[in-house]
């Protein structure tokens, strides 16, 4: 039996010679869906053992969100019944909407390790909460693969980020101006602006849409984001429409970027495909969170600051309110968190140095007043 690499596109797949059927006409089987031939080349010598072995499992058709639909009613007699609770609410609120609508047999490690970053970075789950979702997909995947419905657990080996995971990195004063005025030329300039600024994620900045700005009052409303699995409302979905008040530079950069947006369509004229959005390409469209990644990447590397990620712009952000004095309860609805606790568990180590400050600045403008009213009332 033999197979090679075939080209479709921009993506390679496995093409298996499997000889001639009764009416002597030629059979193939096709593996698509790799975007580098070397890892098909790394496949193809596997699939074609498993095949002369006997022990090629046919992918399984069927979507990831089906299959689970049924593994988590077979699993009520196996597990606690708190047990399956947090089973069912996790496949509910993450694991489906995240996976579900993927081909079980088609699953690969990229798309658990992109949804892994997904939760860290947008969602901003915990590692606790990332390591259960990750013992319920292991799960699954495990029994699929006992089966017979899929040829391997993708999920194993697969590292979530470590719980006690180390001080998230940020920038101080300097370093973030330093960055921002590198930058200025930058077409796309107020998408590293908006979160240094305002503390808003990446989906959120990319979503943004000039209606959603209140110029007059100076507040943007985040209403609409766009992640690596596409754009929703978060006002239908979330039922949550967040007011993030701006500053009087941050309202000239928008000003800014909506005289460029107006240039953009002037000259692409009918191409421009007007989605009303603030951060976009030339011709209107949105741009993709892996896209602005690699900008993030380009751009950040010319300035000689530390390497940081695109989503610690966030963190600066509410690392230098909070280290100014503004309160946690403040921060923690200008980011959209939750709840204050959620703040102050990311952010709590800096609240030791934020108290030692702020009783000095208490103490000193106590006594300044102080002298002043005895000043006051002496003469």
């Amino acid at each position: 039996m033999k197979g090679h690499i075939r080209k479709r596109g921009n993506k390679y797949a496995i093409v298996v010679d499997m000889g001639r059927d009764n009416n002597g006409k030629r059979k193939q089987k096709w593996f698509s869906g790799y975007d580098k031939k070397k890892d098909a080349e790394r496949d193809l010598p596997i699939i074609l053992n498993d095949i002369n072995q006997g022990t090629f499992v046919e992918p399984a058709n069927e979507t990831y969100m089906s299959y689970l639909e049924k593994w988590i009613k077979n699993k009520k007699s196996q597990i606690k019944p708190t047990t399956l609770d947090t089973y069912q609410r996790l496949l509910r609120v993450h694991i489906i909407p995240g996976l579900g609508h993927l081909k079980l047999g088609k699953m690969n490690r990229l798309h658990i390790k992109e949804f892994y970053s997904y939760l860290e970075e947008e969602k901003e789950l915990a590692p606790a909460s990332i390591k259960k979702i990750h013992t319920v997909i292991r799960s699954s995947l495990s029994d699929a693969l006992e089966d017979g419905l899929i040829a391997k657990n993708i999920s194993a080996g697969i590292k979530t980020p470590r719980i006690g995971r180390s001080e998230i990195k940020v920038w101080d004063e300097v370093q973030l101006m330093n960055f921002l005025n590198a930058i200025k030329a930058e077409t796309l300039y107020i998408a590293f602006h908006l979160p240094a600024m305002t503390g808003m994620r990446r989906s959120e900045v990319l979503g943004i849409r000039w209606k959603d700005i209140d110029f007059e009052n100076k507040i943007l409303r985040v209403v609409t984001t766009i992640t690596t699995k596409g754009k929703s409302d978060g006002k239908t979905q979330n039922s949550y429409s967040r007011p993030i008040d701006l500053d009087d530079g941050t309202i000239a950069e928008l000003k800014n970027r909506k005289k460029q947006v107006a240039k953009d369509k002037l000259k692409a004229g009918t191409a421009y495909d007007d989605q009303d959005l603030v951060v976009c390409t030339s011709l209107g469209k949105p741009i993709s969170p892996r896209n602005l990644n690699r900008l993030w990447y380009k751009l950040r590397d010319k300035v000689d600051i530390p390497n940081i990620r695109f989503h610690d712009l966030r963190h600066t952000h509410a690392t230098l309110m909070l280290l100014q004095g503004i309160p946690a309860k403040v921060v923690s609805e200008r980011l959209g968190h939750a709840s204050i606790q959620t703040t102050l568990n990311t952010y709590g180590h800096l609240l030791p140095s934020i108290q030692k400050e702020a009783i000095q600045i208490f103490s000193r403008n106590l006594i300044e007043k102080s002298n002043n009213f005895i000043s006051i009332h002496e003469g």
